[in-house]
């Protein structure tokens, strides 16, 4: 099929302090296997090289790739609806700048979503990898239950895997209602996108790996201390937005805040931990069994986690 034939793909990357990584990642990105792509890149006022690592591949390639800059760093939300909001394809997906997608990754979600014109999203499997070693840490399979169903079970499943997602244009969110939150929003962004979809709209799993996650201690995970509570923020702020789905969403700010409960019952953070118990048991109706549901999942990864560090392999040695 020609390349004029082929709907358009829009990669949103966005980028902060990005200069180690940001060249695999571009790289990645015009590596892929289908044609008719635009890379939408939106800088948030990096103060490394970022920028002019960026402008390299602009003069290379100036028909297929756009660097927006923001004057100052605004967070990793406004800089995302930044960027979305200049993509033109009739497909978005997402591209953080220090991480790989396969070459694949593209045509395979396209091929996908084309079948069928109720899927709003498409997300796969993905490996996480020392960024320094190179060496596999695991799956997100291995850490979280991949479900695809309509918009019940998009709602309430708390992990879409959100760095490998593809979603339709049509279902973006015109509107951040995001404003307070800086960096935590991508799983209340990606649910929104599934309301706006609503009364038909599904979301597909794809078990093959398609992305390369690199772990290292610049991750959001890591620097933000807030982290837990922005995501249960951001989900609160969705069921403000959208009353009518309150329920359906209470189970991913339920999961949100076991997860945190026993991270900050490990640093003593007494306080931190009253706050998402009593949050976590009142979106879980009371129920310990669903607000305690993540431990379930925690202890399977566990175990694979430690099959795959007997392994050890390099990403290069690994047949995804």
């Amino acid at each position: 099929m020609s390349k004029q034939n082929l709907p358009l793909v829009s990669i949103a990357i966005i980028t902060y302090n990005s200069a180690k990584f940001i060249a695999k990642a571009m790289d990645s990105a015009l590596a892929q296997d289908y044609p008719n792509i635009e890379i939408i890149v939106s800088d948030d006022a990096s103060t490394d090289a970022t920028p002019k690592i960026i402008q390299t591949y602009i003069d290379l390639y100036p028909d297929k790739i756009k660097l927006l800059t923001l004057s100052q760093n605004v967070g990793i939300t406004k800089n995302w609806f930044n960027c979305v909001a200049y993509c033109k394809g009739k497909y978005i997906t997402g591209l953080a700048g220090d991480d790989i997608m396969l070459s694949n990754k593209v045509s395979t979600q396209v091929s996908v979503m084309e079948s069928d014109p109720n899927i709003a999203i498409c997300y796969s499997d993905a490996v996480v990898v020392n960024a320094a070693t190179q060496k596999i840490l695991y799956r997100l399979s291995d850490k979280a239950p991949s479900k695809s169903g309509g918009i019940k079970t998009a709602l309430s499943d708390s992990i879409y895997y959100s760095p490998t997602l593809m979603f339709r244009r049509e279902f973006l969110p015109l509107q951040n209602i995001y404003l307070d939150i800086r960096h935590a929003t991508d799983l209340a962004f990606h649910k929104e996108v599934m309301i706006l979809s609503a009364p038909n709209g599904k979301i597909q799993y794809l078990p093959q790996v398609l992305y390369i996650y690199n772990k290292h201690q610049y991750n959001l995970t890591v620097i933000t201390k807030s982290y837990y509570k922005e995501h249960i923020e951001a989900i609160k702020t969705l069921q403000k937005r959208y009353p009518q789905y309150k329920r359906d969403l209470d189970p991913s700010i339920a999961d949100f805040c076991c997860v945190a409960l026993f991270k900050t019952l490990r640093e003593l953070n007494l306080r931190q931990t009253g706050y998402f118990l009593s949050v976590g048991l009142k979106a879980s109706k009371g129920n310990p069994l669903k607000f305690l549901r993540p431990t379930i999942w925690a202890l399977q990864f566990y175990y694979k986690f430690k099959k795959r560090q007997l392994n050890g392999q390099e990403i290069t040695q690994v047949e995804l």
